[in-house]
Order: C-alpha cells, then structure tokens, then sequence
C-alpha cells in the first residue's frame, strides 16, 4: 500500500525503520502488521511498509486525515485493522497510545508501538540506539516501588512542589519496546509511569522542560500550573503560552486538566528538543500528563491527554527519597 509519492528515506533513518520493526516491535515471520499514518505521515508509514515488505511480513498500511491533538479515535474500519494485528505501528503526528482503539487492540494481543510526531530526524537519531535491557532493569525497580506506594512528593529548585496520591494504582512499565506480554512501547521514550487518584494532586509545577503540543514545544521561559484537587486551576508564566494552553484545553472542561499521569523519564542518550517521545523519554526529567488516563490504570476517560515535562531528578515517595 505504498503511495505513488514514495521518497525514500535516507540510509540511517531506514536503519531505524528496520530497529523498530524487528527489534523493538518483536516482527516475525508469518505475523501481520497494522501501519496507521496520516496524510503528514504518509511517507514515514511507505517506509516502514516498504521494510517490512522486503522480508515478505503480511503488512498493511492505512492513512488517514490527521488527528487535531492527542488521544483521539481512528476510524472504526482502522480501529478494527489494530484489532486484528499482530504489531501495530502508530505513526499519526498525534498520539493513539491513550485511545481506546489501541486499548482494545492491545486487549486483544496486539503489540503497539506508539510514533507519534516521528520524522526521518527522528529515525536517525542517537536516542534510538541505546541498550533499552539495560535501562529496563532501572525501570522495573521504580515501577515497583511506585505501585506500592501511596503518597509521591515532588520539589524542584525550579519551584515545583507537588504531592500526588496513588495508593491503589498500578505503575507501568514502558522500556522502549514491545513483546509478548507487554504491549505498549514508544521508542526512543523509555519510562515508567502511573495514573495518580484524579482528584488527589496538590500544588504548584514548573514546567522549565518542553510541552510536546500545538505552538509550545521546548520552552523558552517556564510555565507555572497550579492544581487544586487534582485539576489544574491556573496557569502562569509567558502570556503567549499560557493563552495557547487556554485554548487547547477550552473544550474538554474539568476533565481534561485533571493531572492523569505522572512519568519518568530513563533514556541516557535523549536530550529535550521539543519532540514528544524523546522529551518524554529523557533521562533527568519527569513529567506530568494532563486529561486521559483511562489506557494507563485510571478513571478519567476524555479526547486529550497534553504532557509536561521538566527537570527532575529525584522524588519523595512515603516519605522516603528516590534519586533518579
């Protein structure tokens, strides 16, 4: 399914397509392929097509309009090639990982890889040659702990103070790649996360990091977000910024700015740049996802999830401190 304005990639990227697919996406022969792109997508999804063509894999390809922000739905006709997949690589600019049509895929045995705001950059970059085993063991340490954890307090010498409940809630474990028996990988992003009770948060963040959305990107000043019961009430900081975040959030209400997630990033070799999977992935940072959380161990269902990422390395978690 290969469209007729094919342009091949260069040499490393297609290297990466093929690292991705057969490596980190655990590809075998006989299995089938699901590539979901959209129309700024296409030529990404045509190389990824391409590679796993050349090893004679039963791939598929499926383009679609773009999404307008993160966690929006595919058509259903897509939703239910996911379904049937065995690997499904998502490569639309805006992300599926927290749609239901990758939950119910992945339900369903699927394998997903989540590459969203990809590029030939991106495929080419050193991020996504690290030893992902390695940092791996780090990852399932801390997502231990979290899980049995109940209080996790966060301060910064930027200014974040911060304490999240999560007593009852499951961490995830994302190492960067996907096989059986985990499901959800976002390579270069290798990290850990959980889903903190909705209505649990308190306090004041400063995001000196990046926002990986529409107009913000790596930050040339920081942002400050006051949450109140878990949501956030304010924001602060450069007006051009904050009146972008208002208008990203203008349409999802209350629920929308409930802070849904909590993450750490674990990739030595990311540094942040703007882009979403190795701002998230970046080794020194945390990061705070905002809107839905109900693909990650949450109750909060809604067509938005934003991510925030700063500067952090250590956390408190019942009282006890964890350096990164």
């Amino acid at each position: 399914m290969t469209t007729a304005t094919y342009k091949k990639l260069n040499l490393k990227a297609m290297e990466g397509v093929r690292t991705i697919l057969f490596q980190l996406g655990d590809l075998k022969k006989g299995e089938t392929c699901c590539i979901v792109s959209d129309t700024n997508t296409a030529n990404l999804g045509n190389a990824f097509f391409e590679a796993a063509s050349a090893k004679k894999m039963i791939a598929g390809h499926f383009v679609i309009p773009p999404f307008k922000i993160h966690g929006e739905e595919p058509p259903d006709y897509v939703a239910s090639r996911m379904a049937d997949a065995d690997l499904v690589i998502g490569l639309t600019n805006y992300s599926m990982a927290h749609s239901l049509a990758r939950h119910r895929a992945c339900q369903n045995g699927a394998r997903y890889l989540s590459l969203p705001d990809y590029s030939e950059k991106v495929l080419a970059h050193p991020s996504l040659r690290v030893d992902y085993k390695k940092s791996a063991k780090k990852a399932r340490r801390l997502v231990g702990q979290l899980t049995k954890g109940k209080t996790v307090r966060i301060k910064t010498k930027a200014g974040t103070d911060i304490q999240l409940q999560i007593q009852g809630r499951t961490g995830n474990y994302c190492p960067g790649y996907v096989k059986t028996g985990l499901q959800l990988g976002s390579p270069p992003d290798i990290e850990i996360n959980i889903a903190p009770l909705e209505d649990g948060s308190e306090g004041k963040v400063v995001i000196d990091g990046s926002i990986p959305a529409p107009g913000l990107g790596k930050l040339r000043s920081p942002v400050t977000l006051t949450v109140k019961n878990g949501i956030i009430t304010k924001f602060g900081g450069d007006p051009e910024y904050c009146k972008i975040l208002e208008k990203l959030f203008a349409a999802h209400g209350d629920k929308g700015r409930v802070l849904a997630e909590f993450g750490i990033g674990l990739n030595p070799k990311a540094k942040l740049c703007g882009n979403m999977l190795i701002d998230e992935g970046c080794y020194g940072t945390f990061h705070f996802g905002f809107g839905s959380n109900a693909t990650i161990g949450g109750k909060n269902s809604v067509k938005i999830h934003i991510d925030f990422v700063f500067y952090a390395n250590s956390f408190e978690l019942d009282g006890k401190n964890y350096k990164i």
